[in-house]
């Protein structure tokens, strides 16, 4: 700051010293002034001093004197001046506007996704797997909750239950057929009996032709020949009986799951929110009895826009935690987290309105009227709520970016270090 004022002084030195000897010059074009004007120069208006510099002067020269000139009757064109100047002299003062307007716009952290929508996971009609009268009194009323596999309604099952013992019956007498080893072993004995009969006639009919007659050694090899078929025929028969008691138990399990079909149960815990059919109507296969919804677990599905600058893709969503919002009846507001659990890779619409669809599956939970003190699910299907997702990208891991370095050892350390081991011995 000091050399610009020194230099602004000797300019303002030398712009006097020429005006002066151009005042005193004969031939000059100097119009004629006032004495005044004419020893101080300071106070001439830039429109009149403007005049001789512009034919006799130098360029230089005339300019900065007329800047001068200027700054004392303006200030604020002194500073103007003085900033030019600055500017002339700090020519990387030029890149900070080029770094503001390049600079990448920031990711948001939240994307909210309105409209949200409470929907069921679980939800089933219960129907009827075999056609029948519904029997008896329904172990359960609208409202009731339940349990997996528990009885909720029972189809006529009287019939069916005869076929099972039936099978039953013909399954357990096939099976002690099968098991039974007296015939092959009534069969083995006459094995013996008529082998021996024979052996013995044809030695007696070796010794003596006349004794034994060939009719008779014949029959003796007849009897031994059918002794051993009938062994066989007993041993086969053993085995048919165990072949029949496989079909006979068969059958004692088709009748025990026709049976096991007549008695609806539930295919998962909830609550039963509606009963279709009451003891006595008749219903056929495929008919529903009764439905039951799944609360304790609900699915929240929301529509994502996939253009503009406030848009994401699937890619962005998917594994991101969300809390979400619903209100109720009543200006009440319900607020859980969960996970995006899936975001769909297509992208359905065109233009402006390209949008893809998410949903999270979130925990319920019960909540207690202080008044009635009656439970209720703290999220409805049906309701709707906003999703906010936590588009914060994951932290890097601590130990991911560490690096470790090694700087070389050189001779002279080598030869150092052996050095100073050798001192310390």
């Amino acid at each position: 700051m000091t050399k610009k004022i020194l230099l602004l002084v000797l300019l303002a030195g030398f712009a006097a010293v020429a005006t002066e000897a151009l005042s005193q010059s004969p031939g000059g074009a100097t119009p004629s002034t006032s004495p005044a004007s004419s020893s101080t120069p300071s106070k001439v208006t830039p429109p009149v001093s403007s005049a001789p510099f512009k034919s006799d002067a130098t360029g230089p020269s005339a300019k900065e004197t007329t800047a001068k000139d200027a700054s004392k009757e303006n200030p604020s064109s002194k500073s103007a001046t003085s900033g030019k100047d600055a500017a002339k002299e700090t020519p990387s003062s030029r890149t900070i506007p080029t770094s503001t307007v390049t600079s990448s716009p920031s990711v948001p952290k939240t994307l909210v996704v309105e409209r949200a929508l409470v929907t069921l996971i679980f939800d089933n009609k219960v129907p009827a797997a075999e056609a029948g009268m519904l029997f008896g009194p329904l172990p359960v009323e609208e409202g009731s909750s339940v349990e997996k596999d528990e009885l909720v309604a029972q189809i006529d099952n009287r019939s069916t239950l005869a076929k099972q013992k039936i099978a039953e019956a013909e399954y357990l007498g096939a099976k002690a057929q099968s098991e039974n080893d007296a015939e092959v072993e009534v069969a083995e004995a006459a094995i013996n009996v008529a082998q021996q009969e024979y052996e013995m006639s044809k030695e007696i009919r070796d010794k003596n032709p006349q004794a034994v007659s060939l009719s008779q050694l014949r029959k003796d090899k007849f009897n031994w020949e059918k002794s051993l078929a009938q062994k066989k025929q007993a041993v086969n028969e053993k085995h048919i009986a165990g072949l029949t008691a496989n079909a006979k138990y068969a059958q004692f399990e088709a009748a025990s799951i026709e049976l096991d079909l007549r008695q609806v149960k539930a295919p998962f815990k909830g609550e039963v929110v509606e009963i279709m059919k009451r003891p006595g109507d008749w219903v056929t296969v495929g008919e529903p009895i009764m439905r039951i919804v799944g609360l304790d677990k609900v699915r929240v599905k929301g529509i994502v826009i996939a253009s503009g600058s406030e848009g994401a893709v699937a890619a962005d969503v998917f594994g991101k935690k969300v809390e979400i919002t619903v209100e109720m009846a009543g200006g009440k507001k319900t607020t859980v987290e969960g996970k995006i659990g899936f975001a769909s890779p297509v992208i359905e619409g065109v233009g402006s309105s390209r949008q893809f669809r998410v949903w999270a599956e979130v925990d319920n939970k019960k909540t207690t009227d202080p008044t009635t003190g009656q439970v209720t699910w703290a999220l409805q299907p049906g309701s709707v709520g906003t999703m906010k997702i936590d588009m914060t990208p994951p932290k890097p891991q601590s130990g991911a970016t560490k690096t470790q370095t090694y700087k070389p050892v050189t001779g002279d350390e080598k030869s150092g270090s052996k050095k100073s081991k050798s001192r310390e011995f």
